[in-house]
């Protein structure tokens, strides 16, 4: 009698259990309306984990250490069209309901680099918080490939200045290197060009007026006044200075003639 009681039970709990695992799993109903997603990445190279969350309305970029302190954050406004994609990738698609964002899955496992994915969408009047179930047959080659290019293309977006960001970059890292900081007076911006790529190129191009003759740091030479008028043109790409000449002829970042 008792061995008969223990195997019932035994197979009650595996009922149970199993009951819970198919619980666990969640579609994305047609009606259903995706409130958030959230991407993140980690590059040992870059020592950094890229946190990217976006909803209909804005993109949230976070960069941590590796020790998880926070090396920068970006916010800009979602495109309304590039929202309307999610979901004709995810409707219809197998999740898994998830409790914490720990518990997120890789997007492509097998791919090195490959970032998780946490989705919040509202279904039935309930809130489910879900991660790709990439294991699951359902999905094609092309499927993971398509979201995760979708999710990369939106983190390579938020991280784009606005002019006015790459102008707050670059007017103070001129004012502080040795070519300005040593004479230099009255920096204008004259133009600021942006390709239409992603990442994008800005050229900026100064103008300014320096005492003396001459580049870079001139304290050890002998000089007399000369009124100077340069032109520095500034490349910069994903918030990073990559090139500034001035007048063509002078590498501001490597202090050598061009």
């Amino acid at each position: 009698m008792n061995k008969t009681r223990i195997i019932m039970m035994l197979v009650l709990l595996f009922l149970a259990s199993s009951g819970c695992t198919e619980q666990d799993k969640f579609t994305i109903s047609e009606n259903a309306t995706i409130l958030s997603m959230k991407y993140v990445t980690t590059s040992v190279t870059d020592m950094e984990i890229q946190e990217l969350v976006i909803n209909s309305s804005t993109m949230d970029l976070s960069i941590y250490s590796l020790t998880h302190q926070l090396k920068a954050h970006y916010t800009r406004p979602m495109i309304e069209y590039q929202w309307k994609q999610p979901p004709y990738m995810l409707t219809g698609k197998p999740f898994l309901e998830i409790s914490s964002s720990s518990e997120a899955k890789k997007i492509r496992p097998d791919v090195i680099g490959s970032g998780t994915l946490e989705v919040t969408v509202l279904q039935d009047g309930y809130i489910h918080t879900v991660t790709i179930d990439s294991d699951s047959p359902e999905y094609q080659f092309e499927d993971l490939y398509q979201i995760e290019d979708y999710m990369d293309f939106q983190r390579l977006l938020a991280l784009e200045p606005s002019f006015e960001e790459a102008q707050a970059i670059v007017e103070p890292w001129i004012i502080s290197m040795p070519t300005y900081s040593f004479d230099g007076s009255n920096l204008t911006l004259e133009e600021h060009i942006r390709e239409d790529t992603l990442p994008s190129m800005h050229l900026l191009i100064y103008t300014f007026t320096s005492s003396h003759e001459g580049y870079g740091d001139r304290s050890n030479e002998e000089l007399t006044e000369s009124l100077t008028n340069h032109t520095i043109r500034v490349s910069f790409s994903q918030r990073e200075i990559t090139k500034a000449i001035i007048d063509g002829s002078w590498d501001e970042m490597k202090q050598e003639s061009v």
